[in-house]
C-alpha cells in the first residue's frame, strides 16, 4: 500500500476509531498510502484494526487514548510523532451521544462529557498539531460533525450544541491558518445503516442509507491534495436528505418514494 495513492507520504491521526466510519476511513487511507495512527479509548479494537491494516501491506499503529483527558491526548500525539516524525492529517471522528439531554434541565456531568468528547478534544488536538503543520506549510483536518448541528431536535441537546461548535472550529481553523497551508472541513454523514438509516432512505435522493466506506472515501478525498481548494466547508454526506423538502409545497405535495432495500 505504501509509496503510492492520494495520501502517499502523509501521516494521518484518526481520533475515535469506531467499527464503521473510523475503521473504514483508516483502511481507505492506508490503501491510499498514508501511515495511520489509530487513537481510541478501546485500545484492543484499535490494535486489531492496526494489525489488519498491516496484514494487507499498510502501515498503522494503535494508541489507547482518552480524548477527554488532555494528558492522554498529548501522550498520543507525542507517541505518533516519535513513531512517524510528524502528523500531516487529522480525522476527528469521536462522538458521544447524550440521549438523556431532552430539555434544558441538563445534568452537568453529562453535559461536560459531551463537550469534552465532541468538541474540547477536537480543540485540544488541533492546538497540539497545528504549530508544526504551520511551520511546514502543510496540514489538513476533517472533523466528523452531524446534521444535528444544523437542525433542532427534541433529544441530544448537548450533542447538537457540541457539533455546532465543531462546525465553528472547522471554519476558524480554515480562516485563521489557511495562508499557512492548513485546510479544515467538516462532514455531516447523518446516518449509516440501521432502522434510522432506513427511515432516512425514504426521504433522501438516492433511496438508501449510506455506507461507511462511502463516508471514508469522501474523508480521504478531503484530506488529499486533490481537495486543495476545499476548506472551511460543512459538507453533507447524507444521500441528499437536506436537498429535498419533506413537506408539501404549493406546486405538488411531496410524497416520499419507497426506500430501496437496506444494505445491512
Amino acid at each position: 500500500m505504501q509509496g503510492q495513492g492520494e495520501l502517499a507520504g502523509k501521516n494521518l491521526f484518526i481520533a475515535g476509531v469506531g467499527p464503521q466510519m473510523g475503521s473504514a476511513t483508516a483502511r481507505i487511507a492506508a490503501r491510499e498510502g498514508a501511515k495511520v495512527v489509530l487513537a481510541a479509548r478501546n485500545g484492543e479494537a484499535a490494535q486489531a484494526l492496526a494489525a489488519d491494516i498491516r496484514a494487507f501491506g499498510g502501515d498503522a499503529m494503535a494508541l489507547q487514548c482518552d480524548l477527554t483527558d488532555r494528558l492522554s491526548v498529548r501522550e498520543a500525539v507525542d507517541a505518533a510523532q516519535a513513531a512517524y516524525g510528524r502528523i500531516d492529517r487529522v480525522f476527528y471522528n469521536a462522538g458521544f451521544y447524550d440521549n438523556e439531554h431532552d430539555s434544558l434541565e441538563i445534568d452537568d456531568d453529562l453535559w461536560q462529557t459531551t463537550m469534552d468528547v465532541n468538541l474540547n478534544g477536537a480543540l485540544y488536538l488541533s492546538r497540539l498539531v497545528i504549530p508544526a503543520m504551520a511551520e511546514r506549510g502543510d496540514g489538513a483536518f476533517v472533523f466528523n460533525s452531524s446534521a444535528a448541528s444544523l437542525v433542532a431536535g427534541q433529544v441530544r441537546f448537548g450533542y447538537q450544541v457540541s457539533k455546532a461548535g465543531v462546525n465553528a472550529l472547522t471554519r476558524f481553523i480554515a480562516a485563521k491558518y489557511g495562508r499557512q497551508g492548513i485546510r479544515a472541513n467538516a462532514t455531516l454523514p447523518f446516518v449509516v445503516g440501521g432502522e434510522v438509516g432506513r427511515a432516512a432512505a425514504s426521504i433522501n435522493c438516492i433511496g438508501r442509507s449510506g455506507y461507511a466506506e462511502e463516508v471514508g472515501e469522501a474523508v480521504v478525498f478531503l484530506l488529499s491534495n486533490r481537495a486543495s481548494i476545499i476548506t472551511g466547508q460543512v459538507i453533507h454526506l447524507d444521500g441528499g436528505v437536506f436537498a429535498r423538502a419533506s413537506w408539501p409545497t404549493n406546486a405538488a405535495p411531496y410524497e416520499p418514494p419507497a426506500a430501496l432495500p437496506d444494505h445491512d
